[in-house]
C-alpha cells in the first residue's frame, strides 16, 4: 500500500487529534496538516507548558545526625587546662540551626538575584545549618558546631570554645578523584578558653581511599579565626563495575600545648557515593570515563530543541499518555536488547509504514525509548502520531483510535532527527552515569543555548566583563579620605566587592596609589608598629582578575591593611583566595560551564571610617545544572598585624 492511502485511510477510520506543540509555551490549534485537510479537528489538546528551559537538578537533604550527650577526659597533670583550674575537659556535638547573618542574607539574596530562583531551592546554603544536602554530583554539610568546655573539681565551667564546620565536595562525572573542601571556624570562647586546636582527620569505607586526609596541620585559633584546606579522596572501579561507599570525619579539639588521641567528635555521611566504570554499552562508539555520583539522586536525562521533532513529539507522549513515562513515572535504562525492542514496537502485528509524502526521511521514532525497560511493547497498542512543523510551531496529528491508555507512542520523524534525539539520550546517560537497571527522569524543554553557572547568565549593572565572568566593585562616600592627616577632603571607600568567576580569569593588576585610608594606615603603623609592612588588600584578588591601579579602575577594589595579617599569613585573605583559585583553575571538576560566585564585604567602625576592621568573605560554586554549595561559608578576617589578634588597624 503507497504511504499516502495509508496517510488518507487511517484519516477516515477516526477523527485525529490536533494540537500545536510549541516547547515551553501552552499553544493554541493550528491548521492540519494539507494531507489532512479533508478532516476536520474536533477536539484541540491544550498542551501543558513545558518544564522552565534551566531548572535546577533534583536535590536532597538529610537532618545531620550527631552524637549525643557530652563526652569529658581528664586533663593532664601540669597541663595549661590544669593550671587554669580545669579537671576535665569536655565536647558536645550539635546540629542547632542558628539565624543568618546580615552577611549570610546578602549573599543569599544576591546569588537569589543571579540565578533568578531561590537560592536555598538548589543549594547547600549556609542559611540552612544542621543540614545535609546532595545533589547527583556533589554533596556538603553546614552548620555542625562543637562546643568545648572545661570544667572545675565541682563541674563548673571555667572556659569554653564554640567551633563550626562546613564540608563541601564536587563529584566527578568522568573521573574517580575528588577534592572535598573543609572549613573550621571559632566563633565563640568565654573564660580560660582563649584559643583552641582544631585538628580534621577524613577516611572512607572499602572501595575509596582517602588520599588526603588532613586540610591543614597545626595553628591555634583564637575567636573569629578560620582555617580552611581540602580532604582528597580516590576510586578505582574495575571496568564493568561499580563500588559504594561512605565517607566519615573525626574532629581532634584540644587547648595549645595538650596531647589528644581519641577524636573529640566523629560524624558520617549519610549517603552512599558511587564509583563506577560501567555506563558503556554494547552500541558505545567512544569509551566513556569512569565517574562518580551519589546514585541515591535520581539522575535526569535532557533532551533539548536541536531533536526537532523527536523531542516535540516525546514529550507530546510525556503529558498526554497516561503513564506519562520519564515525568510521572521514571525511565529505566536498558543496555542490551535495544534492537530487539525497536522491533517489537516499529514491526510487531502491525508493523510501522513510513510516509514519505509526508515527513521527509520518514522513521519510526518509539517512546519509552528501545534503550529502556519500559520499551519494547507491540507497535500495534501504541498511539501513532505525525508531526509536521508549520513555521510557528508544531502540528501534531494523532492517527487512528485517541486512546490515552495506551502504553506507547510511534513517532513518525525524520531520520536525522530520530538520530539526533538517540544521540542526545547516549550521551545524557554518560553525563548522568545512568547505569543499567537505574531509573532516570527525562527533561525536554526548547532550549539550545549552553547551561551555565546562574551568575553567568547576568551581568549586573556597573559590573565589568572579567574572563568567563564578570566583577563589580562598589564604593560609599565618606567625608575625608584620611581622617588623622591634612589636607584631605571627601572621596569614596571600598564598599562591597562581588566576582563571578569561571574557569577562564583575566589577568589582575598590581595594588598602588594612595588609596582612601592610606595615609591614616602610614600614621597608625608609624606609632605603633614602625618596623612592620602595611598592603593596600585587593578584595577581589589579583589571582583571580582584581585590579588594583588607578587607570583601570582599581582603587575601588583596595583597602589599607597589615601585610602580615589580613593580607597574609594564617589565617588571612589569602588563605581563601588560594582556596578559590586552586578550585577554578586546578580542580577538574569545577567545569567550564561552572561559577563560583565570590564576595568580599569590608566592615567598617561607621560612616566616617576609611580603614576597615576586617573583611567577610564567601564563595559558592554555580554549577551548570542549576545546583550549588559553598567553597566557603562566610569567614571573617581582621585587620590585625599578624597573628596577635591585636593592633586592629581599622578606623
Amino acid at each position: 500500500m503507497r504511504p499516502f492511502s495509508l496517510f488518507t485511510r487511517l484519516q477516515r477510520a477516526a477523527v485525529p487529534l490536533l494540537a500545536v506543540l510549541a516547547l515551553g509555551v501552552t499553544t493554541t490549534a493550528m491548521a492540519p496538516v494539507s494531507e489532512a485537510s479533508a478532516a476536520a479537528p474536533r477536539t484541540v489538546d491544550r498542551i501543558k507548558a513545558a518544564a522552565p528551559a534551566n531548572p535546577p537538578a533534583p536535590v536532597e537533604t538529610e537532618p545531620l545526625r550527631v552524637t549525643p550527650g557530652e563526652h569529658c577526659t581528664p586533663t593532664p597533670t601540669g597541663s595549661r587546662e590544669r593550671r587554669a583550674g580545669a579537671v576535665e575537659s569536655c565536647v558536645t556535638m550539635r546540629a542547632a540551626p542558628k539565624a543568618p547573618t546580615g552577611a549570610q542574607q546578602d549573599l543569599a539574596g544576591a546569588q537569589s538575584t543571579a540565578a533568578a530562583d531561590p537560592v536555598d531551592s538548589a543549594s547547600c546554603a549556609i542559611t540552612k545549618p544542621g543540614t545535609w544536602t546532595f545533589n547527583r554530583f556533589g554533596y556538603c554539610v553546614t552548620g555542625l558546631t562543637v562546643l568545648y568546655v572545661l570544667k572545675d573539681s565541682n563541674g563548673k565551667e571555667v572556659g569554653t570554645g564554640t567551633l563550626e564546620v562546613l564540608t563541601s565536595a564536587l563529584l566527578p562525572a568522568a573521573d574517580t578523584t575528588w577534592n572535598e573542601h573543609v572549613t573550621v571556624t571559632m566563633t565563640g570562647a568565654t573564660g580560660a578558653v582563649t584559643s583552641l586546636i582544631a585538628k580534621f582527620r577524613s577516611s572512607c569505607s572499602a572501595g575509596c581511599t582517602a588520599t588526603k586526609n588532613a586540610p591543614w596541620y597545626g595553628g591555634a585559633m583564637v575567636k573569629g579565626d578560620s582555617r580552611n584546606g581540602h580532604v582528597s579522596y580516590s576510586s578505582s572501579p574495575a571496568p564493568g563495575t561499580k563500588t559504594e561507599f561512605t565517607t566519615s570525619y573525626m574532629l581532634y579539639v584540644s587547648y595549645p600545648g595538650a596531647t589528644i588521641t581519641d577524636p573529640s567528635a566523629s560524624w558520617s555521611n549519610p549517603k552512599e557515593i558511587r564509583c563506577d566504570d560501567d555506563v558503556r554499552d554494547a552500541t558505545s562508539t567512544g569509551t566513556p570515563s569512569p565517574g562518580c555520583v551519589v546514585p541515591s539522586i535520581m539522575p535526569t536525562v535532557e533532551m533539548d530543541g536541536t531533536a526537532g521533532a523527536a523531542a516535540v513529539g516525546y514529550q507530546w507522549a510525556q503529558q498526554n499518555l497516561a503513564d506519562g513515562w520519564g515525568a510521572a513515572k521514571p525511565l529505566t535504562r536498558a543496555k542490551s536488547g535495544i534492537s530487539d525492542r525497536t522491533s517489537r514496537t516499529c514491526g510487531g502485528s502491525d508493523p510501522f509504514q513510513p510516509m514519505p509524502n509526508v515527513v521527509a526521511n520518514d522513521s519510526c521514532g518509539t517512546f519509552p525509548f528501545a534503550a529502556t525497560h519500559e520499551g519494547g511493547t507491540d507497535g500495534s497498542l501504541c498511539s501513532e502520531i505525525v508531526l509536521k512543523d508549520t513555521g510557528g510551531g508544531w502540528a501534531v496529528q494523532q492517527l487512528g483510535n485517541a486512546d490515552p491508555s495506551r502504553p506507547c507512542v510511534r513517532a513518525h520523524i525524520p531520520q536525522a532527527a530520530n538520530q539526533a534525539a538517540e544521540a542526545q539520550l547516549s550521551d545524557g546517560f554518560v553525563d548522568q552515569r545512568v547505569l543499567e537497571a537505574e531509573q532516570f527522569l527525562l527533561k525536554i524543554t526548547d532550549s539550545t543555548a549552553v547551561r551555565q553557572g546562574a551568575c553567568l547568565q547576568t551581568l549586573p549593572t556597573g559590573s565589568v566583563r572579567a574572563g568567563d565572568g564578570w566583577i563589580e566593585n562598589t564604593t560609599q562616600a565618606v567625608d575625608e579620605v584620611n581622617k588623622t592627616t591634612t589636607p584631605n577632603g571627601p572621596g569614596t571607600r571600598a564598599a562591597k566587592a562581588t566576582a563571578c568567576l569561571g574557569k577562564n580569569l583575566d589577568g589582575g593588576s598590581d595594588a598602588s596609589g594612595d588609596i582612601t585610608g592610606w595615609q591614616d594606615a602610614q600614621l597608625y603603623r608609624d606609632t605603633y608598629a614602625p618596623k612592620a609592612g602595611l598592603a593596600r588588600c585587593h578584595l577581589i584578588p589579583n589571582v583571580l582578575g582584581g585590579k588594583g591601579q588607578i587607570l583601570d579602575g582599581g582603587q575601588d577594589n583596595l583597602v589599607p591593611c597589615w601585610q602580615s595579617g589580613m593580607n597574609t599569613g594564617t589565617p588571612s585573605m589569602r588563605t581563601f583566595e588560594q582556596a578559590a583559585q586552586k578550585l577554578v583553575k586546578e580542580d577538574t571538576n569545577f567545569k567550564a560551564t561552572d561559577a563560583l560566585f565570590y564576595q568580599v564585604t569590608p566592615d567598617y567602625r561607621d560612616d566616617t571610617s576609611t580603614i576597615p576592621l576586617g573583611v567577610t568573605m564567601t564563595a559558592t560554586v554555580q554549577r551548570a545544572d542549576g545546583t550549588s554549595q559553598p567553597l566557603f561559608p562566610e569567614v571573617y578576617i581582621p585587620n590585625t598585624k599578624g597573628n596577635t589578634g591585636t593592633l586592629n588597624l581599622g578606623n
